[in-house]
C-alpha cells in the first residue's frame, strides 16, 4: 500500500480514533493561525508519526517499504532510499556507509558542501581532482577519467570516487568509464547526482548514473522535478556489492526519528507523476519550450550546447554584454533572477513547473538587452583557469577536532605560507579556493584577493 492511500484510507476508517501522541496539533485539531493560514489544513492532515498501521524511516517493515520497493522498480535499482533531508542525507550517509577512518578517497574539487562534512565525519584523507575548466563560459565542465586512473595508480589503497554529475550547469561526465577504471582498482563510485533528477524519464542517451556503472546515487527531487525543499532519493545499482543495510545504518546515523510524512507523501507523489504518461509529456513540453527560446532568440544571444549537457539549465551570454550588467537589467528592469551570473555568462535553473509563458518572458527581455547598443563589454583582468589545488597537512577530521585555541584570525596580507582554518570558496561557481588543513600560498592568496572580498582569514596557530 502507498503512503498515499494509507492517509486516506486512516480518514475513511479512523475517524473515531483518538491520538494522543506528536506531532501536538493532532493532524490540525489545532493549527497555529498563521501556519494555516499560509501551508493550509491538508499538510496538517497528512502529518503523523509512527502510529499503529504507518511506518518507520529507520527500519522501514511496511508502507515505506513498500514506497522504497516501488521506486526502486521504477529507477531499476537494487534498492531505493527515501529521503526527507536532502541529497545532503544521502551523501553523508554514502560516506559513512563506505570510509572509515585513514581511508583515502578521490573528491572532485567541485564537490557539494556536504561531501566535506562527510569526511569530517568519517575522518577519510580526500585526493582531490579537478574538473575540466571552459575559459569561453567561465564553468568547470566534466571530470577526465584519465585524472581518475592516475590517481589510482599512484595509490592503490582508494576506498571510493565521488563526483558530482551533473554539474550545477548541467555538465556530465562520463561514468560509464569512470566506473570501469574504480572497479578496476576495487573502489565504490558514488554520483551525487542532485541535479539530474529528471533524467531516467528522459529520452536521451546520457543514461543515470547507477545504469551506468556507479554504485550508489544521489537525486534532490525538489531541485527540477516538482517536489519540495528537501525531498531527495538514494539509489544504489543493480549490480552493486554495496549491502543496503549499511546505508540504512549511515542514515540512522544523521537523520531525524521524526521524519516528515508530508515530505514522504511528496516524495511518492513526484516519481509516480514523474513515471506516468502525464508526466512524461509534461517533461517533453518543458524541453520542446527550452529549444523554442533557444531557436527563436536574438543571434547575439549564444547558448551553451554540448553533447553532454542537461538542456535543461540555461546557460547564457549576450554578445557586447557584460553578464554582471545583463543580470543586474534582468533583476532591475524586468522583474527576472537568474541562478548565477560569472564572468562569463548567466545561468538560468528550469524544471517542472517552468512554463512556457514564464520562458517567453526571459526570451522577451534578453531580446531587449541584446538589441541595446549603449550597452557594452567591460575588460576583465583576471586570469581565466584560477583554481589550483593547495597542499594539505591535516585532514577534515583532523582541523575540526582540533581545540578552539589553535586558531586565530590574521590580515589576509600576512597569511602567506600559513594553514587555513577555514574554507574559503568564490561564488560562482563555489569550488573552494582553500580549504580548512590546505597551506595558504601566494597563488591561493591572489585567488582570493581576487575574487573574494576578504581581509582576513582564519589560521591555525
Amino acid at each position: 500500500m502507498s503512503i498515499i492511500r494509507k492517509i486516506k484510507d486512516y480518514y475513511k476508517f479512523s475517524k473515531n480514533k483518538l491520538l494522543f501522541t506528536t506531532p501536538s496539533h493532532t493532524q490540525g485539531e489545532f493549527i497555529i493561525p498563521v501556519m494555516k493560514k499560509m501551508l493550509g489544513e491538508n499538510f496538517f492532515k497528512c502529518d503523523f508519526s509512527e502510529i499503529e498501521g504507518f511506518d518507520n524511516l529507520r527500519q522501514p517493515e511496511t508502507i515505506i517499504k513498500d514506497l522504497m520497493f516501488q521506486i526502486s522498480q521504477i529507477y531499476g535499482t537494487k534498492q531505493s532510499f527515501v529521503l526527507t533531508n536532502g541529497s545532503t542525507s544521502g551523501i553523508i550517509a554514502s560516506m559513512l556507509a563506505l570510509l572509515k577512518k585513514g581511508d583515502s578517497v578521490i573528491v572532485a574539487r567541485n564537490c557539494h558542501i556536504s561531501i566535506y562534512n562527510g569526511l569530517v565525519l568519517t575522518g577519510a584523507n580526500p585526493i582531490w581532482v579537478m574538473p575540466e575548466y571552459n575559459p569561453d563560459w567561465d564553468i568547470f565542465t566534466n571530470i577526465n577519467p584519465d585524472k581518475i586512473e592516475n590517481i589510482f595508480k599512484t595509490n592503490n589503497k582508494i576506498k571510493a570516487c565521488i563526483i558530482t554529475s551533473p554539474t550545477y550547469e548541467g555538465n556530465y561526465s562520463d561514468i560509464e568509464t569512470i566506473s570501469k577504471i574504480c572497479k578496476k582498482y576495487s573502489a565504490k563510485l558514488i554520483v551525487d547526482e542532485a541535479h539530474g533528477a529528471l533524467l531516467n524519464f528522459l529520452d536521451t542517451e546520457i543514461q543515470p548514473a547507477v545504469k551506468s556503472g556507479a554504485d550508489i546515487s544521489i537525486h534532490s527531487l525538489h531541485k527540477t522535478a516538482g517536489a519540495p525543499n528537501p525531498c531527495s532519493l538514494l539509489h544504489i545499482s543493480q549490480n552493486s556489492e554495496i549491502n543496503p543495510d549499511l546505508i540504512q545504518q549511515g542514515l540512522n546515523l544523521i537523520n531525524t526519528t521524526s521524519p516528515s510524512y508530508p515530505l514522504m507523501l511528496a516524495v511518492e507523489a513526484t516519481v509516480k507523476y514523474l513515471a506516468s504518461k502525464q508526466g512524461k509529456t509534461k517533461l517533453k513540453e518543458l524541453y520542446k519550450n527550452i529549444s523554442d527560446l533557444k531557436k527563436s532568440s536574438n543571434k547575439k544571444i549564444n547558448y551553451y550546447n554540448s553533447r553532454y549537457a542537461d538542456e535543461s539549465k540555461i546557460l547564457l551570454k549576450i554578445d557586447n554584454v557584460d553578464s554582471m550588467l545583463a543580470a543586474e537589467i534582468l533583476n532591475k528592469q524586468f522583474n527576472i533572477e537568474e541562478e548565477y551570473t560569472n564572468r562569463k555568462s548567466l545561468l538560468f535553473i528550469t524544471g517542472i513547473g517552468t512554463t512556457k509563458n514564464k520562458l517567453n518572458k526571459l526570451k522577451a527581455a534578453l531580446n531587449k538587452i541584446s538589441e541595446n547598443k549603449t550597452l557594452t563589454k567591460t575588460v576583465n583582468n583576471l586570469s581565466e583557469n584560477r583554481f589550483t589545488i593547495p597542499k594539505a597537512c591535516y585532514t577534515p577530521s583532523d582541523i575540526y577536532n582540533l581545540p578552539d585555541n589553535s586558531i586565530t584570525e590574521i590580515p589576509i596580507n600576512y597569511a602567506s605560507g600559513k594553514i587555513a582554518a577555514e574554507p574559503v570558496a568564490a561564488y560562482p561557481p563555489g569550488i573552494p579556493l582553500v580549504l580548512p588543513g590546505e597551506i595558504l600560498s601566494n597563488d591561493v592568496l591572489n585567488q582570493i584577493k581576487q575574487l573574494c572580498e576578504k581581509d582576513s582569514i582564519k589560521i591555525l596557530k
